[in-house]
C-alpha cells in the first residue's frame, strides 16, 4: 500500500499556503475553512459533498471553496487521492481581488467544482513554483491571471454565497461563544 505523503508550504511573497496531498486513502468529514481553497484532483476518483450539492470529482476537477462552505469529500474507487491546492486569507484574497477588479471586495465562487482547461493550465505550474520556491514575477504574475480569470467567469458577490444560517444554528453559535470556558451539554 502507498504511504500517505502530505506536503505543505507557506510563500511570503504571495502570502498563501500551497498543499499536496499524495496517496491519500481517508475520507475527508464534514467541515469548513475560515480562507479560500483552489485545488485540483491529479488523481483518484471521490464523492465531493458541498453546499447541499454532490459532485463526482476525477483527474482534472478543479474545487472552489469559499470561506465556510461546509463540505466532506470519501473515495469513489479502489485507489487513491492525491490533491493539490492553495489556502489563501480572505485579507489576502481581498488585496488580490482589488488588484485584478479595482474593487476592494470578497468575491465568491458561484460553483464548487469545474472542469476549465485554461485554470488548468496556470495551476499546475502555479503550485510548482510555489512549492519549489521559485519564479517570483511569473508567480504573481500567474497568481493574478488565474485569480482575474475565475472571478470573472465564476465570481459573484461574497454576500450571495453564503448559506442562510437557520436562527436556532444562531442562536446555538452565541450560546457557545458565550459560554466556551463552561462544559456545554446537549439536552
Amino acid at each position: 500500500m502507498k504511504k500517505e505523503i502530505r506536503t505543505v508550504v507557506y510563500d511570503d511573497e504571495l502570502r498563501m499556503e500551497a498543499y499536496r496531498f499524495e496517496g491519500i486513502v481517508q475520507p475527508f468529514p464534514s467541515h469548513f475553512h475560515e480562507h479560500y481553497v483552489i485545488g485540483f484532483v491529479e488523481k483518484g476518483e471521490r464523492v465531493l459533498s458541498c453546499r447541499d450539492g454532490e459532485y463526482a470529482i476525477e483527474e482534472g476537477s478543479i474545487v472552489l471553496f469559499n470561506p465556510g462552505d461546509s463540505h466532506a469529500c470519501v473515495q469513489s474507487d479502489e485507489g487513491t487521492f492525491d490533491y493539490r491546492g492553495f489556502n489563501i486569507s480572505k485579507e489576502v484574497m481581498l488585496d488580490l481581488a482589488e488588484e485584478v477588479t479595482g474593487k476592494r471586495e470578497l468575491p465568491g465562487f458561484s460553483e464548487n467544482v469545474i472542469c476549465d482547461e485554461e485554470i488548468a493550465c496556470h495551476l499546475h505550474p502555479l503550485h510548482e513554483m510555489v512549492m519549489k520556491g521559485t519564479g517570483e514575477f511569473k508567480k504573481e504574475e500567474t497568481l493574478l491571471f488565474l485569480l482575474s480569470y475565475l472571478i470573472q467567469n465564476y465570481g459573484k458577490p461574497f454576500e450571495s454565497c453564503i448559506p442562510e444560517c437557520r436562527q436556532e444554528i444562531e442562536k446555538a453559535c452565541e450560546y457557545m461563544t458565550a459560554h466556551f470556558t463552561e462544559r456545554i451539554l446537549l439536552r
